[in-house]
């Protein structure tokens, strides 16, 4: 639920943003996530924490996050994957560093106070850093490529526009297919590497160095995409994720081998989170950025609710995870195809453009 609703929240929030601008809607977003989260600490049934942590959490989560990445993408015109990839390795890291910090929180104080301390402390540090975003002056872009610093976006449209253009639906389906078969993974790689006979806590572990590399990997991606281009690097992560789904097949119980995959796993999805904001901008501009931005971001929501879901049915039907990845590697292998077919007609469309 929390899923759903934060995609939902992201174009939402997106199309508020591009109207009343980043600040009110991301203080809106800071407040709603906050509220959810302490509001979840009176829970007495799973119908109301889906309301208060899935519902509000998720609207909260999709405003507050939308709203960043729209803002630095505009004001670094010149360098969006690097300042992207900065945005979304906070909301990765936040993950990774919290995780342990709240298990602890839980250990000593319980469940129920765990969500009033930190949503009081979510709101108090959230609502400092929300008032401090804005965006840059109208004429902001323009001063960059004055000075041949960076390069126009491909196009300047409206939501409508976009969805009636066929690079929209072709980059969709890239994204939808790569984070199906990434969420797939993640929400199953501990059973297949315990089923492979590898102990509890080192497949558990596993999970700690795809959030390590997903994490680091965004800002280092996000900056070497500005200077290779953007659909190079998903084609190549693409590509990466097909090759990983095969040699999980060949990893049996070595465990060397399971920590090798995920950190290329981790680097290859952390690449598609990080290319989803700078993509946009580079095809439909950045003037109704937040709205594109969520409907792009709509095939994470999609892929979030199947590929966990598909994966696990596999498995119930045949007792074996063997045709989830080889599900996965024809979909992201078709990926791979798509992103470079959505470059040479985005080269083309340039050249008459």
């Amino acid at each position: 639920v929390f899923l759903l609703i934060y995609t939902v929240g992201m174009l939402w929030g997106g199309k508020l943003q591009d109207k009343y601008g980043p600040k009110i809607v991301c203080t809106i977003g800071v407040v709603l996530f906050s509220v959810g989260y302490f509001l979840s600490g009176f829970a007495n049934s799973l119908f109301y924490i889906l309301i208060t942590y899935g519902v509000l959490g998720g609207i909260g989560t999709g405003f507050a996050y939308v709203t960043p990445v729209a803002t630095v993408v505009k004001w670094y015109p010149h360098k969006k994957g690097l300042v992207s990839g900065i945005v979304v390795f906070g909301f990765g890291a936040g993950a990774f560093i919290l995780s342990p910090l709240v298990r602890w929180i839980i250990t000593i104080y319980g469940w129920k106070e765990s969500f009033f301390y930190l949503g009081g402390v979510f709101f108090v540090i959230t609502i400092l850093a929300a008032r401090m975003i804005k965006s840059p002056p109208l004429d902001w872009a323009q001063k960059f490529q004055a000075k041949q610093t960076t390069r126009p976006p491909l196009f300047e449209l409206a939501p409508s526009q976009v969805l009636k253009s066929e690079l929209f639906y072709i980059a969709w389906l890239i994204w939808f297919f790569n984070l199906f078969v990434g969420l797939g993974t993640m929400g199953h790689i501990v059973s297949y590497a315990m089923l492979n006979g590898i102990d509890k806590m080192a497949a558990a572990f596993l999970l700690s160095i795809i959030a390590i590399f997903n994490g680091f990997g965004r800002v280092a991606i996000g900056a070497f995409s500005d200077k290779i281009g953007r659909l190079r690097v998903l084609a190549a992560a693409s590509i990466v994720l097909a090759t990983v789904s095969f040699f999980m097949l060949k990893a049996g119980s070595n465990i060397s081998v399971y920590y090798v995959l995920c950190a290329l796993f981790g680097l290859a999805f952390g690449s598609c989170m990080v290319l989803y904001p700078a993509t946009t901008a580079d095809l439909f501009g950045t003037k109704h950025f937040g709205t594109n931005y969520g409907l792009l971001f709509s095939s994470y929501g999609v892929a979030g609710l199947l590929g966990p879901y598909v994966f696990g049915k596999i498995y119930d039907l045949n007792n074996d995870y063997t045709n989830a990845f080889y599900l996965a590697i024809c979909i992201t292998v078709i990926s791979g195809v798509l992103a470079v077919i959505l470059r040479l007609i985005a080269k083309n469309k340039s050249k008459k453009s």
